[in-house]
């Protein structure tokens, strides 16, 4: 029994060890199938929240870089002058914010450039249009910028000229020594320069530096640094203002010499008549015309200085009237043809239509002009030489033509052929009387009716002087 109960003791203690052994197992079995399958299920859903964060983030990376792209395009619009806004974007981050600063620069930017634009146009249009010669040269020697009167006076095109040398260009060493000058840091610096022979242009001459004002940071302090990177040069055209004064002085210098002449003779005659030749009865009647005719001549000049001044001064009075041409033309060629007969010239009127156009002028002025041409002609056409008169009409004017084989004029002279006391050959003026002031005086009477007057001449084949009048209404 004892032995029996034992065994069942054993048996027992070793089938429930066995069971605990074998419960043991299975539940480590359950339990390792069930943490693998949460371990599946636990990277299931760690891989579908890779992917999604992996999506989101892709999303949000790819939207970033459009955002960054736009303005990167934004950027490069902006610097090829295409200045249109972004799109305002939804949203408070600091791409929006970035966006939004760079709309308003770019609203600022095109503004400044069109402000600057326009002054740039505007002075260039003012620049453009001066009638001085302007051109801007740079740091090289380069001519940069020209006008169309600064290529006039060089006889080129805008074209030709820029960015080609100053020196290749301007072919005058003063003015490029000015320019060095001036771009070596000399202030305003002046000069004048005369251009061709046969009509010779004189210009005066401004070269001024172009600075630059750059901030240059000593220390706690901000020096301005003004650097020279260029020059600005125009040309004044002053020939005009040199011929007036070569007028002026020639007229101060003329005027003295006229007035001298007749007065020296009538005071040598005046004196040898006071010496005792006054009682010369074969001389001393002589002697008394040589003053009167020296006194004569003082007159007609006299009375031609204070005519031209009054013409010159607009204090002129003129009585303005239908005026016949035809008449007009015989009554001064009748009143010259007695001078032409002493010389043995011919003087006829060639050409006067009937239906010439009546002009509106002072008669008594325009008969002058006409005396002064016709003795203009007989004074300087040898004997046996001939003067014709003619006029044609049309297109509102009148042009009258005194025609001569005369001594001719040379080119040189007759731009000036109009001057007071201007003359071609000066002792034979004098010697056939003439003051100087007939041409003048014909030019300002034309030019107070609203006309011109001008010559043609070859010299020793004659002159034709025209001179044109408006018609009447």
């Amino acid at each position: 029994m004892p032995l029996l109960a034992v065994l069942v003791s054993v048996d027992f203690f070793v089938g429930r060890a066995l069971r605990e052994d074998y419960i043991r197992a299975a539940n480590e079995h359950l339990s390792n199938t069930a943490l693998m399958h949460v371990r599946w299920n636990l990277l299931g859903v760690s891989f579908l929240i890779l992917l999604l964060g992996v999506a989101v983030s892709l999303l949000y990376s790819r939207r970033f870089a459009n955002r960054v792209a736009r303005l990167q395009e934004f950027s490069r619009r902006v610097a090829g002058g295409d200045f249109r806004p972004l799109p305002q974007e939804r949203g408070n981050d600091e791409l929006s914010d970035l966006a939004h600063i760079l709309n308003e620069t770019a609203v600022r930017m095109e503004a400044t450039i069109r402000s600057l634009t326009e002054e740039r146009n505007r002075s260039a249009a003012i620049l453009r249009s001066m009638a001085e010669g302007i051109a801007v040269v740079d740091a090289r020697e380069r001519v940069t910028f020209c006008n169309q009167a600064f290529s006039r006076i060089w006889n080129a095109r805008p074209a030709g000229i820029e960015d080609k040398p100053a020196i290749e260009v301007i072919r005058q060493t003063h003015v490029v020594e000015l320019i060095r000058q001036a771009l070596s840091g000399e202030e305003t610096l002046h000069g004048e320069i005369s251009l061709g022979t046969a009509q010779p242009r004189n210009f005066s001459v401004t070269v001024a530096p172009i600075r630059s004002f750059n901030g240059v940071i000593t220390g706690s302090e901000v020096q301005q640094k003004n650097e020279t990177f260029g020059a600005v040069v125009v040309l004044h055209e002053i020939t005009d203002l040199r011929r007036l004064e070569q007028v002026r002085k020639d007229f101060v210098a003329n005027v003295s010499h006229e007035l001298r002449t007749p007065l020296t003779a009538i005071q040598g005659f005046a004196e040898t008549l006071l010496t005792g030749a006054l009682e010369d009865q074969k001389n001393n009647r002589h002697f008394v015309e040589v003053i009167r005719n020296h006194a004569a001549r003082l007159s007609r000049l006299t009375d031609d200085l204070l005519k031209l001044s009054r013409i010159e001064a607009g204090k002129l009075d003129m009585d303005f009237q239908p005026v016949d041409l035809e008449a007009l033309i015989g009554a001064a060629v009748e009143s010259a043809r007695g001078a032409a007969s002493q010389k043995q010239l011919s003087l006829a009127v060639a050409d006067v239509p009937r239906n010439l156009p009546r002009i509106l002028g002072d008669a008594s002025l325009l008969r002058e002009v006409m005396r002064n041409l016709l003795d203009n002609a007989i004074q300087y056409t040898p004997a046996g030489g001939s003067i014709n008169v003619s006029a044609v009409g049309g297109k509102g004017l009148a042009v009258i033509t005194v025609a001569d084989t005369g001594i001719g004029i040379p080119q040189a002279d007759q731009a000036r052929i109009f001057e007071r006391f201007y003359r071609v050959d000066a002792a034979r003026s004098r010697e056939v009387g003439g003051t100087g002031l007939g041409l003048a005086i014909a030019k300002h009477i034309v030019e107070a009716h609203g006309g011109e007057i001008w010559v043609e001449s070859t010299v020793a084949e004659g002159s034709q002087f025209h001179f044109s009048l408006p018609v009447a209404a």
